[in-house]
């Protein structure tokens, strides 16, 4: 590994986790169940300072998630971090406070609610209503399938070591970036997938993305 190489994997980390901007220190857990025959559910909340909450949703693969958080403070976001992941697939102070995304794989996501490191430093207070709607939200009470076994290895799969540059090409197709321009990360497992999260600057502002890619190396799609 060049020295290079060691400083950008640095940066990167550095930049994600600022960007991230909240204090987890203090958070609590929360699981969410919603009423009986619902797609969703909203709770009311209240933080201060450097407390958070983690809003824990069981899900399935191929459902859609969508989460939004209506608050009383500018200073108030919430990522949401897949399961197993290190880093969030969805960023509030980089993406807003609404997201809708279709479920990748499986398991139990964390949607983290929590005031921007300036606001929790003056201990700030903030008013919140997040609301979760999940299509096909039945489908959890159903038993669910064993898992599958690994896909096949097609012609054109790749190893993991070269899903990031696999991952900055098809980004680069899909939002019309130079490949140079753009930054993949080393993939890791993410349930029953491998994701690469990379991102690139355009016009002043950061675009974060994730490629997925199947158990056998095939890629999925990048989002």
């Amino acid at each position: 590994m060049t020295f290079r190489t060691v400083i950008t994997a640095f940066l990167t980390l550095f930049l994600c986790m600022s960007l991230a901007g909240g204090a987890f220190a203090a958070s609590k857990a929360v699981n969410v169940k919603f009423p009986r025959g619902a797609s969703g559910t909203s709770i009311d909340g209240t933080i201060r300072g450097s407390d958070g909450v983690r809003y824990l949703v069981d899900v399935a693969a191929g459902q859609t998630m969508s989460v939004q958080l209506d608050t009383d403070n500018p200073g108030n976001y919430f990522n949401i971090t897949a399961p197993g992941a290190s880093q969030a697939l969805f960023i509030g102070s980089v993406s807003g406070n609404s997201s809708s995304f279709q479920i990748p794989s499986s398991g139990k996501y964390e949607i983290n609610v929590y005031l921007m490191r300036n606001a929790a430093r003056r201990n700030e207070r903030a008013n919140y209503e997040l609301t979760i709607y999940v299509e096909n939200a039945a489908a959890q009470a159903r038993p669910q399938p064993r898992a599958a076994a690994p896909a096949a290895q097609a012609a054109d799969a790749v190893s993991t070591d070269l899903m990031p540059r696999f991952c900055a090409g098809e980004a680069s197709a899909k939002f019309g970036v130079r490949p140079q321009s753009i930054t993949a990360n080393a993939a890791f497992k993410s349930g029953n997938q491998y994701v690469s999260q990379g991102y690139f600057e355009r016009d002043g502002s950061t675009t974060f993305f994730n490629c997925w890619f199947d158990l056998g190396g095939n890629f999925v799609s990048v989002n």
